[in-house]
Parts: C-alpha cells; sequence; structure tokens
C-alpha cells in the first residue's frame, strides 16, 4: 500500500511528494551519527524522500539550532527545482498543451479560431502559464531584433501558422484553420488536386471536406439567417435586391434556349444597429407621387448650389467595388450584413420582384417583423423602383383585381443613391464624350485612344483631373474673360467643368458617404435637373420619387427621416455590389448555378470582417490598388489644366479678336407639361473648342433651354429691370441668365425662368410617372387583346 502520511519532520514545509520513505533503526542510527535528523523522530515514522536523503548525508554542523535549518535549505532547494522542472516544458509537452487547449477551443467551445499571434500568445498562457516561456523561445526563433516592423509582424503570422500546423499533426481533430485555408484557396480557384495536396502536407483539409462544408452550410442557410436576424429585431433593416447574372457558363443550346447564363436575385438585409424599428404608419403618400410637394422647395432651398471639395481618393473609387482595394478596405466590410437569399430569378417583371419580397417575408423572424408594424426600406435600381412601385400601387388602387397581398406595403422602395452617381456621371461623360476623347489623347497621347465604352473607374478619372485641373486655372480664366460674358460657348465649357463636373463627382462620394442630409438632399434635386437637360431615360423620374417621399415624411414628421438623417451612408446600394464583386472573383469560368448559390450562402457566415484568415493572411501586396498614385494624378492635372487653356484661348481669341459671336436661333418651345407629343426642330450649334462640331442646346447652361434664352448683348435679362440693361452695374450672372443685384434681389433671389422651366419638368415627369403605375394594367389588357 503506497504511503501518503505527510512528513514527520516538523521544519519541512513540503505538504506533498511523490515518494515517502519509513524510518527505520538504520535512519535513526545514521542520523544520530551525522546529527541531521531531530531527537523526537522514532521508528515506523513517515519521512519525504528529501529529508530522508538529507539525514543519511554526513554533515559537518553538529549543533541542534542548525539541524532544522538544514533540512528547510535543503527543502526549499528542492522545491525550487522541482518547480523549474515542471515550468521549463520539453517543447513536446508544450505542443501536446497547446493542442488540448485549441481543441477544447475549438470542439468544445466551439469558438472561432484566432488570427492575431499576440491574442493567442495571451489567450494561450491565460489558460496554461507554463506556456509563456515556449512562447517566448518561439518568438526569439524569429530573430526579432534584426527586423524591421512590417517583418516583425510577418514573422508573427508565420509563427502563429506553425502552432496550428504542429497541432494538427499531433491531432488531427483541431483543423479549423485547415478549413479556413482549403475554403480560401476553393474561392481563389484552385483545383481539387491542388487543395487535396496541401491536405496530405497537412496544410489544408480535403477537397471532399470542402464540398461537404459548402453542402452544410447551404443546408443550414435558413436557421443561420433566423439567427443573425434575432441579434437585430429591434433594429431597423435595409433591404438591398439586385440581380447578378454569370455569362460565363457552359453554352448548351437545345430547342428553346441558346444559352445556360446563370441568373440570380440577391437578397441582402442590412441592420442598422443604432436605430430603432421603423413604423409602418403614414409611410405612404396617397397620392404615391406629389409634385406640389416638391416645386415650392425648388424656389426655397435648391436655387442655389452648395460645392464642397474632399477626398480625391473616395471620388476615384466609388464605382470600384472589389473588396480586395486596399485604400477601401476599411469601408467595406460586410460584417453585420445578412445574405437572405440567392435564388434563380431574372428580375424582370412585376412577379419576379414580388417572388423576392415574398423570400423576405417567408423567413419567420421577418414576419414577426412585419406583423409588428414596421417598415423595411427597400434600395434598388430603376427596375426595382418602378416594378416594387407599381406592385404598390396595384394594391392601393386594386386590391381585389391584383394578387397581391398587403404584405408588400410593409417594403418602401428607395431609389439607389450609388445608381444615380453612376448613372450621372456616364451621362455627362457621353454627352460630352468628343471633348472628353480629345482630352484623354492629349493627355496619355493619341497613340492611346479611349475605349468606346470605359469602366466607370476610369470615367471617374477623367471627371476628376477634369475639376482639379479647372480649379487651378478658375480663377485666372474667369479674370480673362471677365464676369460680364455671356457668351455661349465659354459658358458651356465653364458650366460643365464648374457645376455639372463637380456635382456629379460629390453627390454620392461626399454628400452620401459623409452623411451630409441637407446637402445631399440639394444635390440630389441639382442632379435630377442634369437628367431632365438631357432627357435622361427613367432617371427623370427617379430622383423625384425619393424628394417627393422625404418631403411628405417632413410634412407628417415621419420617424424614417430621423433615420435617413441619422444613417443616410446605410440606405445605399452599395453593399450588394460589393457581394456580387467577392462572388464574381470567388467563382470559377463555367461554374454552374447550384454552385453558385451555394458559395454565395457561404460568403455570410464569414462575414468578410477583420478576424478572418482572408482578411489577415491573404498575400497583401496583391491587393488591387488604385493604379494611379498621388504623384501621378498630379502630373495627369497639370496636363489637363494645360488642354482646357489651350479650349479657352480659342474661345478667346475667336470671341475677342475675330468678333465671331455665338448667335442663337429662336428656340422652339414646347411646353414642358404638354402629354401629347410634339415635334421639335433640334437645333445644332458648332462648338469647336470642345471639340464638338454638332452639339445641341442641351449642352449649354440650363437658361438656354428655357423659353427665355440669355441675351449676349444685354447684361441683365430680368423683364422688369429698373436698370438699363446696357448698364453694367455690378451684374450677377446665374445658369447663363444676367442679372444685376438689384433685379436679382426684387426677383426673391431665383432666376424666374429657369425655376418656371424645372417647375414645369417637375410636374411633366410625375404626370407620366403616375400614369405609367396607374395605367400599367391596361396596357397589358390592351396588348393582350390585340
Amino acid at each position: 500500500m503506497p504511503i501518503t502520511k505527510p512528513c514527520t519532520i516538523t521544519t519541512c514545509k513540503r505538504e506533498s511528494s511523490t515518494r515517502w520513505k519509513r524510518v527505520t533503526d538504520f535512519v535513526i542510527n545514521k542520523g544520530q551519527a551525522n546529527n541531521t535528523l531531530p531527537p523526537y523522530l522514532q521508528i515506523g515514522d513517515t519521512i519525504c524522500l528529501t529529508c530522508y536523503n538529507m539525514g543519511l548525508t554526513p554533515s559537518q554542523h553538529t549543533q541542534p539550532d542548525l539541524q532544522d535549518q538544514a533540512i528547510i535549505d535543503l527543502t526549499e532547494t528542492s522545491e525550487t527545482n522541482e518547480a523549474q522542472s515542471t515550468t521549463n516544458l520539453t517543447f513536446s509537452e508544450s505542443i501536446k498543451i497547446l493542442t488540448d487547449l485549441l481543441y477544447t477551443y475549438e470542439n468544445k467551445e466551439e469558438r472561432q479560431s484566432i488570427y492575431s499571434f499576440d491574442e493567442f500568445r495571451s489567450t494561450m498562457e491565460s489558460e496554461d502559464a507554463r506556456l509563456k516561456s515556449f512562447f517566448t523561445e518561439l518568438y526569439l526563433l524569429s530573430n526579432p531584433s534584426s527586423k524591421n516592423q512590417d517583418s516583425r509582424a510577418q514573422a508573427k503570422k508565420q509563427l502563429l501558422f506553425v502552432c496550428y500546423f504542429l497541432c494538427g499533426i499531433r491531432n488531427k481533430f483541431v483543423n479549423d484553420v485547415k478549413m479556413d485555408i482549403a475554403m480560401f484557396l476553393d474561392s481563389s480557384g484552385s483545383s481539387n488536386a491542388c487543395i487535396d495536396t496541401f491536405s496530405d502536407l497537412g496544410i489544408a483539409t480535403t477537397s471532399h471536406t470542402v464540398q461537404r462544408f459548402k453542402s452544410t452550410i447551404s443546408e443550414e442557410h435558413e436557421e443561420t439567417v433566423n439567427s443573425a436576424l434575432a441579434k437585430c429585431a429591434e433594429n431597423a433593416m435595409v433591404l438591398n435586391i439586385d440581380d447578378y447574372y454569370s455569362i460565363h457558363t457552359e453554352r448548351a443550346p437545345d430547342t428553346t434556349t441558346t444559352s445556360t447564363a446563370a441568373q440570380l436575385a440577391t437578397i441582402l438585409m442590412n441592420p442598422i444597429m443604432t436605430q430603432r424599428v421603423i413604423p409602418k404608419l403614414n409611410i405612404y403618400n396617397p397620392l404615391l407621387v406629389n409634385a406640389e410637394l416638391i416645386k415650392p422647395n425648388i424656389e426655397s432651398r435648391f436655387m442655389r448650389f452648395y460645392v464642397d471639395d474632399d477626398t480625391r481618393l473616395e471620388e476615384l473609387t466609388v464605382h470600384s467595388y472589389d473588396v480586395r482595394l486596399k485604400e477601401k478596405r476599411s469601408s467595406r466590410s460586410m460584417k453585420n450584413t445578412i445574405l437572405i437569399d440567392l435564388q434563380k430569378n431574372d428580375l424582370h417583371t412585376i412577379d419576379a420582384y414580388i417572388k423576392a419580397i415574398y423570400t423576405v417575408v417567408n423567413v419567420l423572424l421577418m414576419q414577426q417583423y412585419i406583423q409588428e408594424g414596421y417598415i423595411i426600406p427597400v434600395v434598388a435600381d430603376w427596375p426595382g423602383q418602378i416594378h416594387l412601385r407599381t406592385a404598390i400601387s396595384r394594391f392601393i388602387y386594386h386590391q381585389n383585381l391584383s394578387n397581391i397581398t398587403d404584405q408588400i406595403l410593409s417594403f418602401l422602395p428607395i431609389i439607389g443613391h450609388l445608381h444615380i452617381s453612376l448613372n450621372s456621371c456616364d451621362l455627362v461623360f457621353l454627352q460630352y464624350r468628343p471633348f472628353f476623347s480629345a482630352m484623354y489623347g492629349y493627355i496619355f497621347g493619341e497613340q492611346k485612344p479611349l475605349a468606346q465604352t470605359p469602366k466607370p473607374c476610369r470615367i471617374n478619372l477623367l471627371l476628376e483631373i477634369s475639376r482639379s485641373a479647372w480649379q487651378l486655372i478658375a480663377i485666372n480664366v474667369e479674370a480673362k474673360f471677365g464676369p460680364l460674358c455671356k457668351d455661349a460657348k465659354y459658358l458651356a465649357l465653364k458650366d460643365l467643368l464648374d457645376n455639372m463636373i463637380t456635382l456629379v463627382l460629390d453627390v454620392y462620394a461626399v454628400f452620401f458617404q459623409f452623411g451630409d442630409f441637407d446637402t445631399y438632399l440639394e444635390s440630389c434635386f441639382h442632379t435630377w435637373t442634369i437628367f431632365f437637360k438631357f432627357s435622361r431615360k427613367n432617371y427623370t423620374k427617379a430622383p423625384l420619387m425619393f424628394l417627393s417621399d422625404i418631403f411628405y415624411w417632413k410634412l407628417n414628421n415621419h420617424l424614417i427621416l430621423d433615420v435617413i438623417k441619422a444613417e443616410l451612408p446605410k440606405f445605399s446600394d452599395s453593399t450588394v455590389e460589393i457581394f456580387h464583386s467577392f462572388l464574381r472573383r470567388s467563382m470559377q469560368r463555367h461554374t454552374e448555378e447550384q454552385e453558385i448559390i451555394k458559395y454565395g450562402h457561404c460568403i455570410n457566415p464569414f462575414c468578410l470582417d477583420d478576424i478572418g484568415f482572408r482578411e489577415n493572411f491573404a498575400y497583401t501586396l496583391t491587393w488591387a490598388a488604385y493604379e494611379y498614385s498621388a504623384c501621378d494624378i498630379s502630373a495627369l492635372t497639370n496636363k489637363c489644366a494645360c488642354f482646357f487653356l489651350q479650349c479657352f484661348s480659342k474661345i478667346y481669341v475667336c470671341l475677342f479678336h475675330g468678333k465671331s459671336l455665338l448667335i442663337l436661333p429662336l428656340q422652339a418651345i414646347v411646353n414642358p407639361s404638354s402629354t401629347k407629343k410634339q415635334k421639335v426642330d433640334n437645333v445644332t450649334i458648332s462648338l469647336p473648342a470642345m471639340h464638338m462640331l454638332e452639339a445641341q442646346l442641351c449642352h449649354l447652361p440650363l437658361g438656354f433651354n428655357t423659353s427665355h434664352t440669355p441675351n449676349p448683348f444685354h447684361y441683365c435679362d430680368a423683364s422688369n429691370c429698373s436698370i438699363s440693361p446696357f448698364v453694367n452695374t455690378d451684374p450677377c450672372s446665374i445658369c447663363g441668365h444676367g442679372y444685376h443685384k438689384s433685379c436679382y434681389t426684387n426677383n426673391g433671389f431665383i432666376c424666374v425662368y429657369c425655376l418656371s422651366f424645372l417647375k414645369d419638368g417637375v410636374d411633366k415627369h410625375i404626370q407620366s410617372l403616375l400614369d405609367s403605375l396607374q395605367s400599367l394594367e391596361r396596357k397589358k389588357r390592351r396588348k393582350r387583346r390585340h
């Protein structure tokens, strides 16, 4: 039977030991001979191995008062040696302890893998202090004293991988990091053979495990969505619906179709964690869209334009949705985004959008959300707006005739502000394409012609360097021409550079994303004036719907207006574009529809935040960065400024030396509010300085499109001018029209001609929109009859 009694020697501080000895006659005699044992020790007593060895060792000290002290010293020395032996673990012992901790961490506690070496070290050391020396030696192994800060950070990543790698070798069930690596390889286009090779090396799991994991995630997607929505059931939510196309699928023509291109609908929910739910009561305008709410604000709020200039990079990359873009990485996290579904749906019809809406309604948590009377804003592009608003109007006006339920009233369409910016930039570029093509050739060389359909980021580059170049020369140019110049050619180029380009660049990238609601609202209307002037299909109506809703909510003091003002950037459709960018980069050519859906479901749990494997270990030097540095853009801006000076020089020479003034013929005016189509004589003008030989009146400032075009021979265009129009007394030029300050003040600080023109345009397009919403059903019936 093992001996477990405490040591009999009173001065022994050891409470436990693995080895014990009984006192025998031999021990007593030896201890008395050496004067190393206390006199009270009896035969049969129990002593620890340390005291036993000390008692049998000869000692030179014979003083009785030093006997116990010797035992104490030897005991403390033994304890220190044993403590050191337990603290200085061997390498294999350290890996064993670390593996056990990770197994518990990943499999029993089901916690997420740690991808920071410092956090990993502190977490493991807090669980077992004996690992401190192990991590210290491991870090010193990397020779940190000879490395700079970036190299040390890279070394820490490698050391963290070594820890996971060694623990994975010891226990194959410590494999969360292996799974993350395998998923990364799979999403990066690696073949199954490549993944399986890494699996044999102990770096990743097998390709079969990856496919099984993706299938499991897809099958559990509904449960994942409900659990994610449960965390934000008391918060406001914004829904994104957009189409996703994969045109690279296998083409297999049959008797009905020539292509099997994937057409999917992405349905994303974006909770606003800082705002409470939005009530549905009084959210809809009974008139659907009301022009009378907009027109008073044109005069009181929108006749003065506020211009601001902010970060250039934001404007250059606003339409580049690549999640790898280093400059935009922090602002493109999808941490709180919830993928409701990625379904087969082309989103071409009202029924297709209703199907997408009902997908949200069928989610258990969303059913409760809707039953409690809360509204869900739906931020989408123009098709999403018109189809959903048509469905809502059908239910309001034809409840018994339509197959639409009242659940559609729990969804509020709001135009995607990103699409407003995208279409306005595209419109300005296309309308002035000859000018920008000449500018591009001057800057980059004639051997590099501008593409027929440039990417949005390339259009933004041209617009940005145009705006920056104009800022360099604006003061000198305006001083040269003087404040009285009303030449149409000069005003056309100045209006493009000074007003339109600045507006379309800032409306989303600055005003919207920085949450400046009042300025954004004003710039949104001014963007509509560009759509209106150039007759941009559909977008002559889209901003008006948004403005009508805003003023209706303001009139009724609705809570949604406070939410929009507080969290304006949340009401964006950029999230779904970023999601599509990530999905396209992750998919391979000819990926089938179901595989795309399955991988889309896998993106949701990863959340694309800053704590995953991809965000911490992906090779950052290959991340997409903007192709031009600040120095490059500065050089391009200077060259662009030279081009503009040439353009203005041509106008100046033609105007002041050639005495050639652009005289506009009388304009054939059509009442914008008229619903009948009338033939309008297109007035063609030549703007050679802008390389536009067949321009139209819409390319001139807004005043030239009104019923009262600016008079180049009069300083003041006011009909009630109290001063002679030929007299120069502090003129004030706006939109091409010129006013004396006193006349401008008498008119209420507005241009009455442009105000009338814009009000008529609002009436015309809102009436057209209402006719479209209310008569769509009758149009379909007529088509069926014919």
